[in-house]
């Protein structure tokens, strides 16, 4: 991108290896310096020289300028860092002895592949002579949500990065037009630092498939034979040593990371009562819906509808709460930002259990009274109800009218309905299945076709937004899914929540959290890109949890297979919203197939 054009919107990090063991033992960042010499002419290919007498004759090499295979990159390109400005003009050697290979690496932190290569960076510079000739430049494409990157990104990124050197983000995604088909992240593009010509690129390479082709593009630049290709070590004949090891960290973990912000989120007597709480329908005044309507333990915690029914349909599909104490945010758009908070949403929806949290109150208090006070009225004694009306909430008149000090009695009672049940929600397990253990090394867990199908998976970038213990990295995606609004309309998804989510009355920084200091900041900025977006779901437990989708318009695991290879013919753009990413897989036929094989083992059976 141009430099003013670029000014304020995209960051950059630039780190430069000049050797392995300079890379591990200090940590200031190698010169990229050029060494002059008397004449440039040393390498042997027939690329241009910009140089004489050990200066160069030129800023710049000639245009054409193109961000495209085999073209001379454009001067102007330029981003921004924590440390400055990084322009690309500071990579042209045009005296340097020999050319090196200047590798622009393009990922996000949201990215299970890229963070496999941004803390494996010396394994995949272990070759001496890549760590003597390679410069890398890392672009940063979002942060861990997917939203737009800020330079507290780029200070994240760096911490996992294992070598030493600058930060960098990118969020206009520069080299995107040199990209002629979709490629998995990260992407690996190799430019000449003596023309600035960008020679080729790869997508999420293994670490030989990296050092061969980086060797044989130095060997060219030099005048010699490509050397013979390194053939990559595959686990189990499938599986590449960058795939495997995503494989591995795929295994189940047992217990959730701790909440803070919920004092009695790992309280037994505290997950007692939320199960009770979970199931009771009196919890609503119609007496026929609670959390478990729409959550069934039967049906893999979600209900098998498109469109989830309590009090009336609402517009999109229950998701599986079976591991959501292990999310960063939950509902599909991520308005709720601890699960006690998620908890208190569906009592007052209207369209759902249609309560109050002085309904709610009152059922504690006639039902439930010995085991609250056995857990918070030490510190939160209940309040004297019988002189107030059987329900209200903000907005009814009556209760607006209240006392503040009566107001906040009732609402910290209806807190602590809420972290009971999540408390309930942090204590369910699930048992592991197929793929744990074949992630732990038994081999003979899948039979062929699955194990074709976990390929497939990771060949074509499932694992990119799939990975970890629960197959999803939580953050926010467009893939233009069918809308399973009533009214027929696209659902916008996470783009309208951002703006009201910081004042929403029970989260994470509110006088109702145990841990204000302890949450995520909620201040965003602006971001077109989360326009149709949906959280990534896990996919534990997804060949029990039909149908698919937000909007819960897709029957089955072919449907949603079929969608990656065809969803610009299957929705109709009225239905959807938000421009898919690049980098989101496309599957054909073949892969379809194989993907559904693997995905109808992935069971989250509860033990």
């Amino acid at each position: 991108m141009a430099r003013n054009a670029r000014a304020g919107v995209a960051f950059a990090w630039v780190v430069a290896l000049v050797g392995v063991a300079s890379v591990a033992a200090c940590g200031d960042e190698p010169s990229v310096d050029p060494q002059p010499l008397p004449d440039a002419a040393v390498d042997r290919d027939d690329s241009p020289t910009f140089c004489a007498d050990g200066k160069p004759t030129v800023a710049w090499p000639p245009g054409p300028y193109e961000i495209a295979l085999e073209s001379t990159l454009p001067p102007d390109l330029t981003w921004a860092s924590p440390e400055g400005a990084v322009d690309i003009e500071s990579y042209f050697e045009p005296c340097a002895p020999r050319s090196r290979l200047l590798v622009i690496r393009v990922g996000a932190p949201w990215c299970g592949t890229c963070l496999w290569h941004a803390s494996h960076t010396q394994r995949l510079l272990s070759e001496p002579k890549l760590a003597e000739r390679v410069v890398l430049l890392d672009l940063v494409l979002a942060d861990e949500d997917n939203m737009p990157p800020t330079l507290a990104t780029a200070a994240r990124w760096r911490e996992r990065i294992d070598a030493p050197g600058k930060v960098a983000i990118d969020a206009q995604y520069t080299f995107g037009p040199a990209v002629g088909s979709r490629e998995v992240l990260p992407l690996y593009l190799y430019v000449d630092t003596r023309t600035m010509r960008l020679r080729t690129l790869d997508g999420d390479p293994s670490p030989q498939t990296f050092a061969s082709k980086a060797l044989g593009e130095l060997a060219e630049l030099d005048g010699e034979p490509r050397p013979a290709a390194i053939k990559p070590a595959l686990y189990d004949g499938l599986l590449t040593e960058n795939q495997w090891d995503l494989v591995r960290e795929m295994k189940l973990v047992a217990a959730p990371p701790p909440d803070p912000t919920n004092a009695y989120g790992d309280l037994p007597a505290a997950a007692a009562l939320g199960k009770k709480l979970f199931s009771d329908a009196q919890l609503s005044p119609s007496g026929t819906v609670s959390c478990a309507t729409c959550h069934d333990a039967a049906k893999a915690f979600g209900d098998g509808l498109a469109q989830s029914v309590g009090l009336a349909k609402v517009d999109r599909n229950a998701p599986s709460i079976a591991l959501a104490s292990h999310a960063r945010w939950q509902f599909w758009d991520g308005r709720a930002d601890t699960l006690w908070m998620q908890a208190l949403g569906p009592p007052e929806n209207a369209k759902e259990m249609g309560s109050s949290r002085l309904f709610v109150a009152h059922q504690i208090e006639a039902r439930y009274a010995a085991e609250y006070d056995a857990i918070f009225a030490a510190k939160y004694p209940r309040p004297d109800l019988s002189a107030l009306p059987a329900e209200g909430k903000p907005g009814d008149a009556t209760y607006d009218a209240l006392p503040s000090e009566t107001r906040d009695a009732i609402t910290r009672v209806y807190v602590n309905v809420g972290k009971a049940i999540a408390a309930f929600e942090r204590s369910i397990r699930v048992q592991p299945n197929a793929l744990d253990r074949y992630a732990g090394g038994d081999t003979s867990a899948l039979d062929d076709e699955e194990r074709h199908g976990l390929s497939v998976f990771m060949r074509v970038g499932c694992a990119q937004c799939h990975w970890g213990p629960r197959l999803t990295n939580d953050a926010f995606h467009a893939l233009r899914f069918a809308t399973g609004r009533q009214d027929g309309a696209a659902d916008r998804g996470r783009i309208d929540v951002l703006a009201t989510l910081s004042a929403a009355e029970f989260v994470a920084t509110s006088k109702w959290s145990d841990a204000r200091a302890s949450a995520k900041p909620l201040t965003f900025p602006s971001a077109p890109s989360m326009l149709g977006a949906f959280k990534t779901p896990t996919l534990r437990g997804v060949s029990r949890s039909a149908p698919y989708g937000h909007g819960g318009t897709l029957a089955t695991l072919l449907d949603v297979s079929t969608h990656y290879g065809r969803r610009a013919e299957l929705v109709p753009a009225s239905q959807a919203a938000g421009v898919v990413e690049p980098w989101s897989p496309e599957f054909d036929g073949h892969a379809q197939g194989g993907i559904t094989a693997l995905l109808s083992i992935l069971e989250a059976d509860l033990p």
